[in-house]
């Protein structure tokens, strides 16, 4: 997760992987479920889910589907001379879109969750991932608040298909990594590079300061 710096008067304050402790990563879990757990009707909050509940964001997913199409760059020529082309298996047959929903609980307290479809190709596939979340706002003033938010991503991970080829007399039919089929490498050896990337955006914190004018 790269790690960023936000000096504006709007906008984000801060934001980093503070996930990379399991120990943090468990207590903010724990804080979240006690949050759900407070924030429960029976505190007397007028709740109704639908009309508490808003679209706040669409958006294409690029991060991943950008690293999959470098993967399909280039080629490589058979043992014939025949030329094999790899754009054609990570040629993309769908966009990965999620949607991002705010549900407000109580005055100041939001859950964040969303959906993403995935995107899938010949040779790899984005899975459909979940988000979940809190977000705390507090209002200094009618013209400046600041909140507090923190996210979790469930799945949605790039995951990279092999391929089977046939390597005739000397080694038969195989599994090997589509990529590195022509490479001096065993084909068993070439599976381990197959691509398993976690998005890098499944875990953070954001603290965001609000000022109108």
């Amino acid at each position: 997760m790269r790690q960023e710096a936000c000096a504006a008067m709007s906008g984000f304050i801060c934001r980093k992987d503070i996930f990379k402790s399991a120990r943090t990563k468990r207590r903010l879990q724990a804080v979240s479920l006690l949050l759900m757990a407070w924030i429960m009707p029976a505190h007397g909050y007028d709740f109704d889910l639908l009309s508490n509940t808003a679209l706040i964001s669409v958006k294409e997913r690029q991060t991943l589907s950008t690293y999959a199409q470098q993967l399909g760059a280039g080629g490589y020529e058979l043992s014939g001379g025949s030329p094999v082309t790899l754009t054609k298996w990570y040629q993309r047959r769908n966009p990965d879109v999620h949607f991002d929903f705010m549900t407000q609980v109580l005055p100041g307290v939001g859950i964040l969750w969303g959906v993403s479809t995935g995107e899938y190709a010949a040779k790899y596939m984005i899975e459909p991932a979940l988000k979940a979340g809190v977000i705390l706002q507090h209002a200094f003033s009618p013209t400046a608040d600041i909140s507090f938010s923190f996210t979790q991503l469930f799945r949605g991970r790039l995951k990279e298909k092999p391929c089977v080829a046939d390597y005739g007399d000397i080694g038969g039919v195989q599994s090997v990594n589509c990529r590195l089929a022509a490479s001096t490498l065993e084909p068993s050896a070439t599976l381990q590079y197959l691509a398993n990337v976690r998005p890098p955006d499944h875990s953070w914190v954001g603290v965001r300061f609000n000022l109108r004018y």
